[in-house]
């Protein structure tokens, strides 16, 4: 769905949401360098992905959404919540476009075949992520190592989780679903790398 295929009404909800929301993760990271739109017109969808690169400051780049908290699913609950995606500064050996294309397959599917979004999440590997990655199962969880004003972003009388989604390994998942979210902490903490990287081992 377009911009312009949207009611006034609409227009002013989006433009108010993404000021907001923008000015939040800028103060954070800085200028984003590019975005792209999801839309799905006839259930009135529409997500921005914006790309926020590692800095001087900071060798992590990002990717975060701006409307997915207001997608709705089939069901007509809306996913109410916003995402994350934190990689090294090289995206594990791949470009923008490639990280996008991936992010804009995983929020088709979890819009289209998740009933909530409760957390921790877990989805196993899937072809749909980049052959270049060893993570390629991901986790979606509550939001670590940002600023704590950026977990419950209130936008009026709302407030919106901004959610972490991880790139895992299909050996993560696993420990996730059978030993919980706990044992995966412990793992990560005595790991020699980092939770950012997909490409570990």
């Amino acid at each position: 769905m377009s911009y312009q295929q949207l009611s006034n009404e609409e227009r002013f909800s989006l433009d108010i949401r993404r000021t907001y929301l923008l000015g939040m993760y800028m103060n954070e990271w800085g200028m984003p360098e590019s975005r792209i739109i999801l839309s799905k017109t006839e259930r009135r969808i529409h997500v921005e992905i914006y790309y926020f690169p590692a800095t001087l400051q900071s060798e992590i780049s990002r990717f975060v959404t701006v409307g997915l908290s207001e997608a709705t699913r089939p069901s007509g609950e809306r996913v109410s919540a916003e995402w994350m995606l934190a990689l090294p500064s090289d995206l594990g050996g791949v470009n923008v476009e490639r990280v996008n294309t991936y992010l804009a397959d995983i929020i088709t599917h979890h819009i289209e075949n998740t009933p909530n979004s409760d957390i921790p999440r877990v989805m196993k590997s899937s072809p749909l992520a980049p052959t270049e990655w060893n993570a390629t199962a991901l986790l979606i969880d509550e939001l670590r190592g940002e600023n704590e004003a950026l977990e419950l972003i209130h936008i009026g009388q709302k407030t919106v989780p901004l959610l972490w989604v991880i790139p895992i390994t299909a050996k993560e998942a696993d420990l996730i679903l059978e030993q919980g979210i706990e044992e995966f902490d412990t793992h990560i903490e005595s790991s020699d790398y980092s939770i950012i990287d997909p490409q570990r081992p």
